[in-house]
């Protein structure tokens, strides 16, 4: 499918819409009469596990119907859900939020939400992963390029509390559009390598995203996020001058509180994550250049190379030579 030929598809009425159209606002479809129901703190609602659709998938692509509503519910599964045209209104755990075109909602598992009443206009995408999804292989594809997207990912990843969501407005420059429509043009008109091309959209949705972190909301157990990646952010620009004192003035903290407070929120502590950052560095060079490995430790700050290769090896649980050849033997592999 051309893109061109996406948004006729997406107007066109489905069955299931015709079948809305026919029935009162507020008559839910026969169909939620074989969704089981929980019981979460005190109220029955609905749970999604997606379990046909996910038959031999990882990742399911689906356009919510119109002229309806979805009631409260919890799912199995990560939810991306996006405003590919109109609005969308979600109450989220009690809190109702209005999302426009080019929003992007990050549902973790078992998080309490309903969409209200969607009209001819509002088109909603919905991308399911399956938590097994987001692996540490698939993270890693990311890139390690810093201590901010590894915090970010690892909100989603199978070891993350799972009640929590993600807001992300629509910036000003939104490539994500594109590649959604890319990603669906894949799936509702499959062709060779068409599973290949959609996880590799994803690898570029996850990207884009991430490079504009700082434009997110989060959720009211998440709003401290917005904090730490400020911190972070000031951790990566100065991994290699920043000491805990001069991080705590410049954020108007003790650095005990801010000792603390980093611990709690990324489970690491100041000094981890300064040795981090600077690793991330060094694997960026030695990926990319041939700068002897003396040379790259001294780069980013450490003279005493014994202490570089020990930090490294815990990290990575191999040398930096090693690094260095498993990254060039894959991208000779990927050339040839």
């Amino acid at each position: 499918m051309k893109i061109q030929e996406l948004d006729d598809f997406l107007y066109q009425y489905t069955k299931a819409e015709k079948r809305h159209m026919l029935t009162e606002k507020h008559v839910l479809s026969k169909r939620y009469q074989a969704i089981s129901q929980i019981s979460y703190h005190g109220r029955d609602i609905y749970q999604f596990t997606f379990n046909t659709l996910f038959e031999n998938k990882y990742v399911c692509v689906h356009k919510e119907s119109r002229f309806t509503y979805i009631p409260e519910h919890i799912h199995t599964v990560i939810e991306f859900l996006y405003v590919y045209a109109g609005t969308c209104t979600q109450i989220i755990n009690g809190e109702r939020i209005t999302m426009t075109q080019g929003d992007i909602c990050m549902l973790d598992t078992d998080v309490p939400h309903s969409v209200e009443y969607l009209d001819r206009e509002d088109i909603i995408i919905t991308i399911e992963m399956r938590k097994e999804y987001l692996t540490q292989g698939f993270l890693s594809r990311l890139g390690d390029n810093g201590i901010i997207n590894n915090f970010l990912v690892n909100t989603l990843s199978l070891n993350a509390s799972h009640d929590q969501y993600l807001l992300f407005k629509k910036p000003a420059e939104n490539q994500i559009h594109t590649i959604i429509q890319n990603i669906l043009c894949e799936y509702y008109e499959p062709g060779l390598c068409s599973e290949k091309i959609i996880d590799a959209h994803i690898i570029l949705l996850f990207c884009e995203i991430l490079r504009q972190c700082k434009d997110w909301q989060f959720s009211s157990k998440q709003k401290n996020n917005r904090q730490i990646i400020e911190i972070l952010n000031y951790i990566e620009n100065n991994c290699l001058t920043a000491t805990l004192r001069d991080t705590a003035n410049y954020f108007g903290f003790h650095p005990n509180y801010l000792s603390a407070y980093i611990k709690k929120s990324t489970g690491k502590s100041f000094k981890e994550l300064i040795i981090l950052q600077r690793m991330y560095q060094a694997c960026f060079y030695l990926s990319n250049t041939d700068m002897p490995i003396y040379e790259i430790a001294a780069k980013i700050g450490y003279d005493n190379l014994g202490f570089f290769y020990k930090k490294f090896e815990e990290i990575y649980k191999m040398t930096p030579r090693l690094y260095r050849k498993l990254k060039s033997d894959a991208l000779n592999l990927s050339v040839h």
